[in-house]
Order: structure tokens, then sequence, then C-alpha cells
């Protein structure tokens, strides 16, 4: 019976080695800039169609919208922690905040349409401030791309 039992412990330690060793091995996920890319043209449309909806008072569909810019804005911490731009991850909390913020005045029964616009205002300043320093435009196409020389 004791063989059993020892025999029996040393495939647990095995295999709890084994999976240890192999966490270790899983890389980590890399945000490239074309990835950061494609999310802010994404995030874009969204954020303008946040913008429209709160416009025509329609909350639902600017809670959708704040939601979904919320999820997109947030994964790209990744790339600007990688880059070792604090300043970046800090604008980027700020904006999230103040996307959270907006978010549950959407949720309330009676949505006070005189909180949101500051929240919207400091949103668009959030998103200003990072263009500024991170993002350049393109001045025939008007499209926005990673200014290289920022990072």
């Amino acid at each position: 019976m004791r063989p059993c039992v020892l025999r029996n412990g040393l495939l647990c330690a095995a295999l709890a080695v084994s999976v240890a060793v192999s966490a270790q091995d899983t890389p980590y996920p890399i945000f490239t800039a074309d990835h950061l890319d494609a999310t802010m043209k994404t995030l874009g449309p969204n954020v303008a169609g946040l913008q429209a909806a709160l416009r025509e008072g329609d909350y639902s569909t600017a809670k959708e919208r704040a939601i979904r810019s919320r999820e997109q804005l947030a994964v790209t911490v990744t790339f600007w922690r990688d880059h070792e731009r604090d300043d970046a991850v800090q604008l980027i909390r700020d904006v999230l905040a103040q996307l959270d913020a907006l978010d549950g005045l959407l949720s309330a029964p009676e949505v006070d349409a005189a909180g949101v616009e500051p929240l919207l205002t400091d949103i668009q300043r959030g998103c200003q401030g990072c263009h500024a320093v991170y993002r350049e435009q393109d001045a025939a196409t008007g499209d926005y791309r990673l200014n290289q020389s920022a990072l």
C-alpha cells in the first residue's frame, strides 16, 4: 500500500511542477503599435457616437457607447506600460475614470443631464491631451497615427 501512495504523491508533484513551468512559458500578450492604431480607429467613432447620442438625449445608446469606449480604451494601457510611458497610462486611467462616472450617471433611473456635460468635456480633454503628445495628424487625410518620436 505504501509504494502506491508514494508513487501517487510523486506523480502529483511532477504534475504541479510541469504546470508551473508551462505557465511561465506562456508569453505575455503583446499590444503593438498596429493594435493601438486599429483600436483608436474604432474608438474614435464610438466616442463620436457617444457624443451624438448624448446630444439627442438617447441615454441608452450613450451608455452602450460609453461602455464599449471604455472597453476599447482600457486595453491600450498595455501598450503604454510596455513603452514605459507613465504619463500616457495616467491620461488613460483618468479618461477611464470619467467613462466610469458617466456610466454611473447614465445608469440612474433619471439621468442628470447637467452632470453629463462636465464628464464629457473631461473625456474630450483627456483624449486631446493624449493626442497632442502621442498622435500626429496626417494633413492630407486628417487621420491620426502614432507619433513615433514621442516614444
